[in-house]
């Protein structure tokens, strides 16, 4: 095979994975939160119904659970996986003092993006992200040489 059908193969694998990637950033950013008057309607139904309380507890719990998640959604712009608003609600608590843009960038970084593929996202140039991702080793109390992803895999 000629350099020049090996480089043809090569562009054509970066165009997918690329695609790939833009798909799966169209799919997380899509309508996050847009259920929380259904799930705020349901929970009254089911608080004034006619059942006995033992009934009622799980299924109050349950509606809580899914309208905290949904708010979650919301508030951080993106449609999130159970494990990605766990992960969130631990790095809120550990790190209270972090932006919601820097919230986002420390889920994209765990969920495997790249530095220009998280640029891209948030319209701002590769170095600005370079910088972002700078400060945010100072916010996490990581030194020189530790990875903010590998803290962030770790994170529980």
């Amino acid at each position: 095979m000629s350099t020049r059908q090996e480089l043809a193969e090569q562009l054509k694998e970066f165009a997918r994975a690329s695609a790939e990637k833009a798909a799966e950033i169209e799919r997380a950013t899509g309508s996050p939160g847009g259920n929380q008057s259904g799930l705020t309607a349901l929970l009254d139904m089911v608080k004034s119904a006619d059942v006995p309380a033992k009934q009622k507890k799980p299924i109050t719990k349950g509606l809580l659970a899914c309208l905290e998640h949904e708010q979650l959604e919301s508030r951080v712009g993106t449609i999130l996986t159970n494990a990605d608003a766990a992960f969130l609600k631990t790095l809120q608590e550990r790190h209270p003092n972090l932006t919601h843009r820097e919230y986002l960038i420390c889920l994209f970084a765990k969920l495997g993006y790249d530095t220009r593929e998280i640029a891209r996202y948030f319209g701002i140039s590769v170095r600005g992200t370079e910088s972002i991702r700078y400060r945010l080793h100072k916010k996490l109390g990581r030194k020189k040489h530790e990875a903010i992803k590998t803290y962030l895999f770790e994170l529980k």
